[in-house]
């Protein structure tokens, strides 16, 4: 979540936001539970200009896979799980993720996901990121 920009407190805000996102992009954020229906985090696919980096709903956008858990869930493969099915369910070419090169543990579940990566590329507001690439 650090590389988010932290835990947000607004949550009705944020959830609003990833519902109204579904109406303008082709996919969009889903909650992750856990068997027990524990809510612990949320996975989805955001939309980017290929060369501004800034969310596009135009239809040359590139498709971005995220994921991001709650702290005490990281480590349990949950990110890895979730991202996977969300990535093969969405089953489009030229996925992608967008990952902080300091956030060893993004780059970790996208290894195992088996995404590459790429050139890094500046995220206006959040900095340089890594483009990693999911094998079509």
């Amino acid at each position: 979540m650090d590389f988010l920009g932290g835990v947000e407190e607004d949550r009705r805000g944020v959830v609003q936001q990833w519902l109204d996102g579904w109406d303008i992009f082709p996919a969009g954020k889903l909650v992750v539970e856990t068997a027990a229906g524990e809510r612990i985090g949320r996975v989805g696919v955001n939309f980017y200009d290929p060369v501004s980096w800034v969310r596009s709903s135009t239809p040359d956008a590139r498709p971005e896979l995220t994921w991001a858990l709650a702290y005490e869930h990281w480590g349990k493969g949950y990110a890895t799980e979730a991202a996977a099915a969300v990535r093969d369910w969405f089953g489009r070419v030229g996925l992608i993720s967008l990952i902080a090169p300091g956030n060893t543990r993004s780059q970790g579940v996208a290894e195992r996901l088996g995404a590459t990566a790429g050139e890094t590329v500046e995220l206006p507001g959040y900095g340089p990121h890594v483009v990693w690439m999911h094998l079509e």
